[in-house]
């Protein structure tokens, strides 16, 4: 997988990453993610990001239950999220809710929702039993971007402290150490 620069191709790279990890799952799995199940995870990132598309006017109508069917809620709301993505207006209309109130909702995407996403990849593959590799490139930016915030990123509570990897450890690995996951999670 290359992620392209583009926001709306990055985040159909990335959505369609995450959408290949809903596929046959047991949603009750635990997860990397402390307390979290599978069915969690699709569930928290509908739910933050949405009040974000609904600030530059876009109807979240997810009509699949978040709840009882994770994958077709998901598939509803990365569509909704892809539109949004591509029409020029809305993607630089400014948003009030999200993690960066005040900027466009296209700065909340790259910046945080989209590497959300593609982190979360990892965590839904592994609450499965699957190994999976992410982006390689892509990994190492969010590694330095996440490093340079230095303690405040646990100091958010969003992230449990760094763990130990082997020196040979991958990229995908050590990005999701660096957040607190157990490497060996799920496998």
């Amino acid at each position: 997988m290359s992620v392209p620069k583009d926001t709306a191709e990055r985040f159909r790279v990335i959505a369609d990453g995450f959408t290949e990890q809903t596929r046959n799952n047991d949603w009750d799995a635990r997860t990397p993610c402390e307390e979290w199940t599978a069915r969690d995870i699709v569930g928290h990132l509908i739910s933050w990001f949405g009040p974000a598309l609904e600030d530059v006017g876009v109807a979240v109508d997810v009509t699949e239950d978040k709840n009882s069917d994770p994958a077709g809620a998901w598939e509803q709301f990365a569509a909704i999220v892809q539109a949004t993505l591509e029409d020029e207006v809305k993607a630089e209309a400014l948003v009030t809710r999200g993690p960066i109130p005040g900027q466009s909702l296209e700065t909340n995407a790259k910046g945080f929702f989209i590497p959300d996403v593609f982190m979360h990849t990892w965590d839904l593959a592994r609450s499965q039993g699957r190994d999976v590799e992410l982006d390689e490139e892509f990994a190492e930016r969010n590694l330095g971007g996440l490093q340079s915030l230095g303690e405040q990123l646990q100091a958010r509570g969003g992230f449990g402290p760094p763990r130990e990897t082997p020196a040979d450890a991958s990229s995908t690995i050590r990005l999701m150490a660096y957040v607190g996951r157990d490497p060996n999670f799920g496998l």
